[in-house]
């Protein structure tokens, strides 16, 4: 009888903690979809409308990144100090109401200031909200499992929205559709947090006992610890190689639909359908790519990651002259998401080791979001002064340069740590 009642209560239990796993998957798709997502889509719209250079606008991405590397320390320490109902709130809050008031900016400096806010609201409902809401309610087993399908509901969420929003910019313009979908994000993320959000209850989800979490905290690669990683050289070369490598991950995410449209003269439906087909294979990659890293380690992984964005940036090279190549990116640099949305967290683990990997990871990606805030802009700089042909060459001078340092590092650090379980 007892067992009878445990069984009923993990499953009660089990469909709770489900059930936010899919009010997570839900603010990814539409309100964090429709801040991060079709942003670039408005590009070319919004430089012809404004008469912006490219360079200048593509500043906002750089703006968003620098207040991301800024408040990302801080923000981490305020969920534990705030309710999390009323942090999530005030980040929706900002990134529905930063995009609302795109369409009300006439100059490139009221661009800047609520790219920045907006970032900030995606860090407090998105980037720091989730994994801190999915970790509370999976506290021992299943996190991983969890955080993927969450995250997953990014990827979902833009296959829509490139077609739809690919066709609104085209009928009714960027200050319609600014605020169209500032309102949409509004509508769809603050009923939802405020009814459904919240931390477990006392003894509402499964807790690791003491002698559990010695185990846990005793297996697997425990590594030296953060201030002695950062003396080692190889952490630097491993972290210069991935800002690097970010570089050419910004210029990819927020430059291509500009490329698609104003370079190749792309119609509004086909850059959607290109947007949605590069959203689908996100899908995919984040899924595969955290399999791979479980399965074939941190080293092959990201081999496969660099093979994966050589490719797409060749195809943006040549798809000026064969423009169904168009297609190559869009599949090659979805597959590639996972390089840059779980590989920053499982890389510092698996390389540098379990202790103190939080700083470490912090470290990484302070690193990180420096370099992708410098790639958009670097990209629009020189499509302004030689064109894209030539910024894509760069960028694939970024990759190649960028995964050398990443992936000699990784083989330098592990020979090292193997070294040091010989000896010991």
């Amino acid at each position: 009888m007892g067992n009878q009642t445990l069984s009923t209560n993990n499953k009660i239990d089990n469909k709770k903690k489900y059930f936010i796993v899919f009010i997570c998957m839900f603010l990814q798709a539409v309100p964090y979809s429709i801040a991060q997502n079709i942003q670039p889509l408005f590009v070319p719209y919004v430089i012809k409308q404004f008469g912006f250079s490219l360079a200048g606008f593509s500043l906002i991405f750089t703006c968003g990144a620098i207040a991301s590397a800024i408040f990302s320390p801080v923000l981490g320490n305020v969920f534990e100090k705030v309710n999390i109902k009323l942090l999530f709130l005030v980040g929706a809050t900002l990134s529905a109401v930063g995009f609302m008031g795109f369409g009300f900016s006439h100059n490139l400096a009221q661009f800047y200031v609520l790219a920045a806010m907006q970032k900030v609201g995606c860090l407090l409902f998105s980037g720091i909200g989730v994994p801190y809401l999915i970790n509370s309610w999976f506290p021992k087993e299943g996190r991983g499992k969890a955080l993927g399908i969450a995250f997953s509901g990014g990827s979902i969420g833009n296959v829509f929205l490139q077609q739809i929003t690919s066709q609104m910019l085209a009928s009714r313009g960027v200050t319609y559709s600014y605020i169209f979908f500032g309102v949409l994000a509004l509508v769809c993320s603050l009923p939802i947090v405020m009814i459904f959000v919240r931390l477990p209850k006392a003894g509402e989800v499964e807790v690791v006992e003491e002698n559990e979490a010695e185990e846990v905290q005793t297996s697997g690669f425990e590594g030296l610890g953060a201030k002695a990683t950062k003396q080692n050289k190889y952490f630097w070369l491993f972290s210069i190689g991935y800002a690097i490598i970010a570089v050419s991950i910004s210029a990819l995410s927020t430059q291509y639909a500009t490329y698609f449209t104003g370079e190749l003269g792309l119609s509004a439906t086909l850059v959607g359908t290109l947007g949605s087909v590069f959203a689908a294979f996100c899908l995919i990659g984040n899924v595969s790519g955290g399999a791979l890293f479980d399965k074939i380690g941190t080293l092959k992984t990201m081999t496969i990651s660099m093979l994966l964005q050589g490719v797409a940036i060749v195809a943006l090279i040549f798809c000026a002259k064969v423009p169904a190549l168009a297609f190559l990116f869009s599949i090659a640099y979805g597959l590639n998401v996972y390089s840059y949305m779980s590989a920053p967290a499982f890389m510092a683990t698996d390389v540098f080791g379990k202790k103190e990997s939080s700083k470490i990871f912090g470290t990484i990606s302070l690193l990180f979001a420096l370099g992708y805030a410098f790639g958009s802009t670097l990209v629009g700089m020189i499509v302004d002064k030689v064109g894209f042909g030539a910024a894509w060459i760069v960028m694939l001078g970024c990759v190649v340069v960028g995964y050398t340092l990443l992936l000699g590092s990784i083989k330098k650090v592990k020979e090292q740590y193997a070294e040091m379980e010989v000896e010991i």
